[in-house]
């Protein structure tokens, strides 16, 4: 007994078209992609996470000295009385690490030129802190620049041995990434082939 069977390829077709017309103009694609990252990596700089989980070094008691000592003002410095109220403040802002102003961490994009997606950071400045964070920095001197001593934390010197930044990885492509950038281009192209029904 004879079996026969027909298919109708022309859907098949228009479908295998559209497939690579996606993949032929990645940019759409890619921009999901990096939409995606974008916001899984500024959820861990919010959390002070690495890209593996692991979370970040605390701000030394110097660096929130620091800036206790900078948002004291001029009562302060006549007085030398600590506002306790302004303390806390700074303390809880500055609970965020490597947060100051929020420059370097607002700065973080994703770019797509042709077939490529970067993930960085903008602006000249920006980039070269988050190196500097990124990496880490072995110990270092500050001398003044303009004026004959430095002032930090309620100290004046002509210079500071300053112990280095601590490795604090803002950026990677751990397996949480990996997988979330298989299913972002997974649902792209599930959407591209329910077009064309």
């Amino acid at each position: 007994m004879p079996f026969e069977m027909k298919f109708q390829v022309n859907h098949l077709d228009r479908a295998l078209a559209a497939a690579r017309q996606a993949i032929a103009q990645p940019q759409e694609l890619l921009g999901s992609v990096g939409e995606s990252l974008l916001r899984v990596n500024r959820d861990r700089h919010n959390a002070g996470l690495a890209p593996d989980g692991t979370k970040w070094k605390e701000l030394s008691p110097m660096t929130i000295g620091t800036a206790v000592w900078k948002a004291q003002g001029d009562d302060f410095r006549k007085s030398r009385q600590l506002s306790l109220a302004i303390a806390q403040k700074v303390k809880a802002r500055r609970s965020r690490i490597l947060y100051a102003t929020g420059d370097m961490l607002n700065s973080f994009h994703y770019r797509v030129a042709g077939n490529a997606l970067t993930l960085g950071f903008d602006g000249a400045r920006e980039s070269k802190l988050a190196a500097w964070h990124h990496g880490g920095t072995k110990p270092y001197e500050i001398s003044p620049k303009k004026a004959k001593a430095l002032a930090f934390g309620g100290l004046f010197v002509k210079r500071v041995k300053h112990p280095g930044l601590p490795e604090r990885r803002l950026v990677g492509f751990p397996d949480s990434d990996r997988r979330l950038a298989a299913d972002v281009v997974g649902d792209y192209l599930t959407v591209i082939l329910n077009r064309v029904r």
